[in-house]
């Protein structure tokens, strides 16, 4: 799944109908094989567009890519883009980290998904030049449910990382801390998420093997 943050805004997870996300929606989907789709967001644009190849013996493989975008005049807010996978009750999933902050992908194996590696591309320029430079931040942590995820991830983040690109001013920016839980509940899955903080436009990409 997928949550988004403009630094001084509010985390989105779900679109709700009176949360102020103005407009989100499928623009094409063949139900199956591939989809885009598009969130307008005060000002951002977020654009996702996935397809998947069907092999195996456990539904292929997809590929997915957000691409954000801001809209209109004044200063570029930080974004954060959170990725993220989770079990609920059942599978396992293992971090591969590089440089020690960074989920470069998820090694995982579930039930319905036999083994599988979930990787995180570094983020692109809109037009593929890259790389784009970016902070990382990494949560691993257990989840009473599904339907905590949300609270779990605003329950972790911290106003204690820094986004430094060279040559340009330093600033602070909401960051989930490496560990965490809901104090006082007992977890049913595991949660391993990537927060990607950045300028937008960029482009990022996702696959799962």
């Amino acid at each position: 799944g997928l949550m988004w943050l403009q630094h001084g805004g509010n985390l989105r997870h779900t679109s709700e109908q009176n949360d102020g996300v103005s407009r989100y929606g499928w623009l094409m989907h063949d139900g199956e094989n591939f989809g885009v789709q598009e969130i307008r967001d005060e000002g951002l644009v977020l654009r996702t567009e996935f397809v998947k190849q069907p092999g195996g013996e456990h539904g292929g493989d997809w590929s997915w890519r957000v691409t954000a975008k801001m809209e209109g005049k004044g200063p570029t807010p930080l974004l954060s883009l959170f990725f993220y996978v989770a079990t609920d009750g059942q599978g396992t999933l293992r971090p591969v980290l590089e440089n020690g902050t960074r989920l470069a992908a998820v090694a995982g194996t579930a039930e319905e998904l036999g083994d599988f590696t979930l990787t995180f591309l570094p983020p692109t320029g809109e037009g593929g030049e890259g790389p784009k430079y970016a902070s990382y931040n990494f949560l691993a942590a257990g989840v009473p449910g599904l339907h905590r995820l949300t609270d779990l991830v605003r329950h972790s983040l911290r106003e204690s990382s820094v986004f430094s690109p060279p040559g340009r001013p330093r600033r602070r920016f909401f960051g989930v801390s490496s560990t965490g839980g809901l104090p006082g509940e007992s977890p049913q899955g595991q949660l391993l998420l990537h927060q990607v903080t950045l300028e937008a436009p960029a482009v990022l990409e996702v696959t799962l093997e």
